[in-house]
């Protein structure tokens, strides 16, 4: 399987060794594609973009797949416009990063590395959420529908994920004992995770009911 991912940059030989660096590879391992030249906008800022690149390794990796990657779907025109505008918010803002799109089993991942992710993060990841929302809202305007995709900085989100994890697994477990079912009420990105963690569980399933704000998750005893 390769492992292929998209980087920006001021130029394109900027986003190539980003990417080379990010895959732990050498120019002459890897396949690369200029997806964007990427141009300067009136004093360097306005009206800038970032060049964009897609490189992969020619060497087949033999990484197993796991509930956070999914390296073989496709990157779609709205995460490139996500990494884009994304690169474009970090830059004005003074921050030094690196911005690729992954796809993982749980939906579109833009990920972000950077020296100062614990300033990009915030308290509880709140930072975080906040750059995603503002980012999904420029999306959103500029696509005129809704857009799904979310921010991971320097694997955070795969951590906060890894403790929903282990939560579904914990939270199965006492299903399984008790008998007794149990209802959640959660964001839909975590209710997700937990619906991919016990789809294949023996002894329990999962449901949601709901609308909006009120929907919420139940874990019960799987029928006989």
């Amino acid at each position: 399987m390769k492992n292929e991912i998209e980087v920006t940059g001021k130029t394109v030989d900027e986003a190539v060794e980003k990417g080379l660096k990010k895959l732990k590879i050498e120019r002459k391992d890897a396949e690369i594609k200029i997806l964007d030249e990427g141009k300067s906008g009136l004093f360097g800022l306005m009206g800038s973009t970032p060049a964009l690149i897609k490189i992969s390794s020619k060497k087949e990796s033999s990484s197993s797949e796991s509930i956070e990657t999914k390296s073989s779907a496709e990157v779609t025109e709205e995460q490139k416009g996500a990494v884009e505008t994304l690169s474009k918010i970090l830059d004005l803002a003074g921050f030094k990063a690196e911005v690729s799109t992954s796809n993982t089993i749980a939906g579109a991942y833009i990920n972000v590395s950077c020296q100062d992710s614990a300033i990009l993060i915030g308290g509880q990841g709140q930072t975080m959420d906040a750059f995603e929302y503002l980012l999904k809202l420029i999306l959103s305007k500029k696509e005129s529908k809704s857009i799904k995709v979310s921010l991971n900085i320097d694997g955070y989100l795969d951590r906060r994920n890894e403790k929903v994890i282990k939560k579904a697994k914990e939270l199965e477990e006492k299903v399984k004992t008790t008998g007794e079912p149990i209802t959640l009420k959660l964001p839909s990105s975590e209710r997700k995770i937990i619906h991919i963690t016990l789809e294949s569980s023996d002894c329990v399933e999962t449901v949601s009911e709901g609308e909006g704000e009120d929907r919420k998750l139940i874990i019960k005893p799987k029928k006989a």
